[in-house]
């Protein structure tokens, strides 16, 4: 394939270049950053019209780079539904290969909508790690050829160390857990729009849109909750059970997160013997993280119900230590 050099133009601002008012844009909702080759971005789409994807493209700033190179950019394609969410997947799929071609986990192959980056020295755009900005761009040709940015997951120009964190200033000298190493990341229903003017200098808090699920967690790709209209997620709820938890099973004093296909007014969690052992309300959301650190390892039930008074079928609950 032949090779052209790479067009390096430092990015000197990601200012907000168009007024971008809530569900009106796509934005990431999923970012996964796993064990070997297991990487992927999701973007959802908030708006009531089908978009043509081959306007964008994602990028990734690695290791703190803020000078836009096309090589690191991956053009999208394809059609994206309203209040649908694409699933974008390293393109390793050969299970055959070892080292650094060993194939992506077949639960995450099952979540791809589209397969990108099969080869790093041709393009290594998602081949991101902990410590890579990753931005959603229109391939319009603004700031000197990124495009305009849509949203950003991370902060161009600024090397966090290992992972971003949950601490102030969110890099990793700051200490904290890591957020964006070996996680699994979505976005919160609350969020309406991307974020298009961060730059080394800034802090990015990833708690503040984001919640983090264990390394190799898949469960949550192929739909999204969001305030903006929801994926019609009763199409990947099994029908006996209306109400998705993950993970299940989950360690004692990890937490659970609760995704419904209504607004949950509160959940209550039983013991194998009806002993009501937990409950909490809801936020207003179809989607809660719920924390039982008190229990023991062993079955449980989950009762949901909705903000219009129904109850759904108890979902099974397994707790490990």
């Amino acid at each position: 394939m032949k090779r052209f050099l790479p067009f390096l133009v430092a990015i000197s601002c990601c200012t907000q270049l168009f007024a971008q008012s809530d569900c009106s844009e796509l934005f990431f909702s999923e970012y996964v950053e796993g064990s070997y080759n297991n990487k992927a971005m999701a973007v959802y789409n908030p708006t009531n019209q089908s978009i043509d994807l081959s306007g964008y493209k994602i990028i990734r700033w690695s290791n703190g780079n803020a000078s836009y190179d096309p090589a690191y950019a991956v053009a999208l394609s394809g059609t994206i539904a309203p209040k649908d969410e694409i699933v974008i997947v390293l393109d390793k799929q050969d299970c055959s290969l070892g080292g650094q071609d060993t194939c992506v986990f077949q639960g995450l192959r099952d979540k791809a909508d589209l397969f990108v980056s099969p080869n790093y020295t041709n393009n290594p755009c998602l081949y991101h790690n902990g410590d890579d900005a990753m931005s959603l761009n229109k391939a319009d040709g603004a700031n000197g050829g990124a495009g305009t940015f849509v949203d950003i997951f991370g902060v161009i120009g600024e090397d966090p160390g290992t992972s971003w964190t949950d601490t102030a200033p969110y890099t990793e000298s700051a200490g904290g857990a890591y957020w964006t190493k070996d996680q699994t990341c979505y976005r919160r229903a609350s969020v309406k729009k991307g974020i298009t003017n961060l730059l080394a200098g800034g802090q990015w808090n990833p708690t503040a849109e984001w919640d983090t699920l264990p390394m190799n967690t898949f469960d949550h790709l192929g739909y999204h909750v969001c305030q903006c209209g929801s994926t019609a997620i009763n199409e990947v709820v099994p029908v006996a059970a209306n109400v998705n938890l993950f993970p299940n099973p989950a360690r004692v004093g990890s937490k659970c997160y609760v995704i419904a296909p209504k607004t949950i007014e509160k959940v209550e969690v039983y013991s194998t013997t009806g002993q009501l052992i937990y409950t909490a309300a809801g936020d207003g959301f179809q989607q809660m993280a719920i924390d039982v650190p008190f229990v023991s390892a062993g079955n449980y039930l989950l009762k949901t119900y909705f903000r219009d008074a129904t109850v759904p079928a108890h979902t099974k609950m397994l707790i490990t230590e």
